[in-house]
């Protein structure tokens, strides 16, 4: 049964963390995978290509028995760029149809994206999908009432197995705000439609780091997706409705536009750590002038919080254990940006699933 659905990009590291996940977790989730965009406009072989890899990953961390449902979207992408001569999300769907996908179906996109999701759920009876709706759209629940409506009779038709209602709050500053926003919506579309489930999700993490901690520094901030939804969901009128958030990386997460050997003398690790309601975030100093070591030290730091948990509770706690003073014998690799990804996503997945 899904509990959480965690908001991640169709990268290698982030489809990794997920892999590594215990089976007893992984079941617990559906992932929404947003393909990542570029700073740059994105070429048309760029997008086959990160497809490529993020199907090439999905093969090597999926046991042969177990093939977990997820979302996919395209919202990050130029959608009118063409694969193939093909619109862009029928492409994708049809590339990743091996797959116990979810299409995603969403409001100003491509004239053919939920033409073409209708479509993949027609051909394959029993498919869920999702109704992926933006700030924006909540603004009104009146406004956006009439369009749901449409889509609801083309819905109808295509006779998935089920609904589930996708709300997207990308960055969330202002809670209260939001909070109020997502209530006043939910209670006129829960009179008016009937769906599996529902799911709010957003997060506190900006494009750049550097808004919530400097370099060689540490910081403890306030998720406050997750305590908009622990209080959404205290009223018995909202009580039903799932957890979702944006893990360890930014909605607004792009790939730098610099070239390859800029990367070393500008980025610094950085390190996410969910306990609580908080990120515990550890960031170093250039990789250039105190190398890639500094994950030692990282790693010594966040094991010695009282907050850390045991080395078995996940592959994310065994992967920073492994590279603290506590290791029996310390790791002989620092790890890496990525890497370091992969074990954060993993260890962020399983405490929410064991927190909600």
């Amino acid at each position: 049964m899904i509990k959480y659905v965690p908001f991640l990009k169709f990268k290698q590291n982030e489809i990794q963390g997920v892999g590594a996940l215990d089976d007893a977790i992984r079941n617990q989730i559906a992932p929404m995978y947003d393909i990542p965009r570029s700073q740059k406009v994105m070429t048309e072989a760029e997008i086959l290509e990160r497809l490529r890899i993020a199907d090439k990953t999905l093969k090597a961390t999926q046991k042969e028995t177990i093939a977990y449902k997820f979302f996919v979207d395209n919202f990050d992408v130029d959608d009118s760029i063409d694969l193939g001569g093909v619109p862009q999300y029928r492409t994708i769907l049809n590339k990743l149809s091996h797959y116990p996908i979810m299409p995603v179906l969403a409001f100003d996109r491509h004239a053919d994206h939920n033409v073409a999701a209708l479509d993949f759920i027609k051909s394959r009876p029993g498919s869920e999908a999702g109704i992926r709706l933006q700030m924006v759209d909540i603004d009104s629940y009146n406004l956006t009432k009439s369009n749901l409506q449409a889509l609801w009779v083309d819905l109808s038709a295509a006779k998935p197995q089920s609904v589930i209602l996708l709300i997207d709050l990308r960055i969330i500053d202002d809670p209260i705000h939001a909070k109020k926003k997502v209530e006043k919506f939910l209670a006129g579309f829960q009179k008016d439609f009937q769906v599996t489930a529902a799911v709010v999700s957003g997060s506190v993490v900006p494009a750049s780091i550097a808004g919530l901690v400097k370099t060689n520094a540490e910081a403890h901030i306030d998720r406050e997706e997750y305590k908009l939804w622990r209080a959404l969901n205290s009223t018995p009128e909202f009580d039903k409705v799932l957890f979702g958030d944006y893990g360890i990386i930014s909605p607004e997460y792009s790939d730098l536009d610099i070239e390859p050997e800029l990367i070393s003398g500008m980025a610094a690790p950085k390190v996410f750590y969910t306990y609580h309601e908080k990120f515990f975030i550890v960031r170093g100093r250039r990789f250039k002038t105190h190398k890639y070591s500094q994950y030692f030290d990282i790693s010594d730091n966040i094991v010695r919080q009282a907050f850390f948990r045991l080395p078995g509770d996940s592959y994310g706690e065994q992967y920073i254990h492994d590279r603290s003073f506590k290791a029996a014998v310390r790791a002989p690799k620092t790890g890496n940006p990525g890497t370091w990804i992969k074990c954060s996503t993993a260890a962020h997945i399983t405490f929410v699933v064991n927190n909600i």
